[in-house]
């Protein structure tokens, strides 16, 4: 298999990993909501039981740098639990530990023998849990922190769930945290069998084996994906290519937006709003894709500054969003987005949406190329009834059209000059006329001349020497070649077509 198409599938596995998962906690909410929710008890060996739970998460440690640490007095110790419960119980502990601990830091987990009860818990070194926070994490669609290190999304439904299953093994569970030193969450479980009731269903030959968990690791990478895992292409790399900037927090879309886009695209990357920003105004890339609901600065935001900074408002913005209402996409539109797609989306129809606004930009500026020097009611007028320019597009051509006017003799004018008067620096001037105009600085001042020219001669009254000094070419040998690389036909061929027009 194509290692590109495997790449994809291993992102297709892990997100309906996930999925699952989070769907058959939905699931056994609605169990104990119904009090459908079996307890099926056994006598296992606590400490093989976690250990084994541990492994899964041993490559998740490595990779991360944190120590994973075990603790126990005893080698074996019996429980009564319901294995398979139990294991949704410390497998969520351990998935929030891992989601909020950074790199270099340790988690422990620890068994503790407490002669009537046993102690099991789940010891981090993260960012910790505020007092307001504390009274609440357990209940259902609570978030434990408003943000975690690796900028993932909860549900909000994990402690909620733990709480729900200690309880249904009239167990305890309590969390001791500080801010910015970490947490501990601690369960302690009843030993024996006694304090359980007659709905309680016991497995008297048990294997003591945990539930196969071979995937855990592949589930959880998702949610550790650091920025190093997903590179952009190098900016020497491939820059022939129109540039693409992917602004999108959910590393693994951003990831599968990438590979739609890397063929036909320079891709640069951004995890939130704010860095998204910074890159638009730094790449000034030829086309912006952005997620909506973002952390720092969601998609309306940024694209709101896109589109009123001078330096940026001529790039396409195509906003993506799981809002399929409406007035979301018209909030959307409203602030000057190109379009407005809504998830899940065809990856084809994405890619051609977003080809499609390139064309049209093309056409756009061959229009408005083909307009340079027409009346203005004219012009506008031949450039809506194909596509619009933004305000401020249009009044950066309006004020370097006006430059061109007042220097159109002026034949010292260099582009230094234009890139004073508009007030940018070099590199926005040239990006930005190249992306309105199809043409480079220089490239235009010889266009806006030699246009100029055909319309003097077409007036009648100038002989061709004082049309080349009118339109600050000093030199009428070589303004007669601009005139033919532009017309094709020499100035005298162009008044003798006129004339015979006449």
């Amino acid at each position: 298999m194509p290692d590109e198409a495997r790449e994809q599938l291993v992102i297709v596995e892990r997100n309906t990993e996930r999925m699952l998962r989070l769907v058959n906690q939905i699931l056994d909410f609605r169990k104990i909501q119904n009090k459908k929710m079996k307890m099926k008890v056994q006598q296992i060996d606590v400490v093989i039981f976690i250990r084994r739970i541990m492994n899964n998460f041993e490559s998740l440690a490595q990779d991360h740098h944190i120590d994973f640490v075990f603790q126990s007095e005893q080698s074996s110790l019996k429980l009564w639990v319901d294995a398979d419960k139990l294991e949704k119980i410390v497998f969520n502990l351990l998935s929030n530990a891992f989601k909020y601990t950074p790199q270099g830091k340790m988690i422990t987990v620890f068994i503790h023998d407490n002669e009537e009860t046993v102690f099991i818990g789940v010891q981090d070194q993260g960012i910790g849990i505020s007092e307001a926070k504390k009274h609440s994490i357990f209940d259902r669609f609570e978030n434990l922190m408003d943000k975690n290190v690796f900028n993932q999304s909860s549900t909000g439904i994990g402690l909620s769930l733990v709480k729900e299953l200690v309880e249904m093994h009239h167990a305890l569970i309590e969390v001791d945290s500080k801010l910015g030193e970490g947490s501990c969450f601690k369960v302690e479980f009843r030993k024996g069998k006694e304090h359980y009731d007659e709905s309680v269903d016991f497995i008297l030959a048990d294997s003591g084996e945990p539930m196969p968990m071979e995937k855990v690791t592949e589930a959880i990478l998702p949610l550790m994906a650091s920025e190093d895992d997903l590179q952009p292409v190098p900016d020497n790399e491939e820059t022939a290519k129109e540039t693409l900037l992917l602004i999108e927090d959910n590393t693994e879309l951003r990831f599968f937006l990438r590979t739609i886009f890397s063929s036909s695209f320079r891709v640069i990357e951004a995890s939130n709003g704010v860095e998204g920003l910074n890159k638009a105004l730094k790449h000034l890339p030829d086309m912006i894709t952005s997620d909506v609901m973002m952390p720092e600065k969601d998609g309306i935001e940024v694209t709101r500054e896109i589109k009123t900074h001078i330096t940026t408002s001529h790039i396409p913005v195509v906003l993506l969003t799981a809002k399929s209402a409406i007035e979301s996409k018209l909030e959307g539109m409203d602030i000057g987005a190109d379009d407005y797609i809504t998830k899940p989306f065809s990856a084809t129809y994405l890619k051609a949406r977003v080809e499609n606004l390139l064309v049209q930009r093309r056409k756009l500026r061959e229009l408005y190329r083909a307009t340079l020097l027409e009346e203005p009611v004219q012009a506008e007028e031949a450039i809506s009834d194909q596509a619009e320019m933004s305000p401020y597009d249009k009044k950066f051509m309006d004020k370097l059209l006006e430059v061109m006017e007042r220097n159109m003799d002026n034949g010292e004018l260099v582009v230094d000059d234009l890139v004073q008067e508009l007030a940018v620096s070099r590199s926005v001037f040239f990006k930005k006329l190249k992306m309105l105009t199809g043409l480079a600085p220089i490239e235009f001042i010889k266009e806006m001349r030699i246009k100029r020219a055909a319309q003097l001669i077409e007036t009648g009254e100038f002989n061709m020497t004082q049309i080349a000094y009118m339109v600050g070419i000093n030199d009428p040998r070589y303004f007669s070649k601009c005139f033919k690389q532009k017309y094709a036909m020499t100035p005298t061929e162009y008044k003798e077509k006129i004339a015979r027009g006449n």
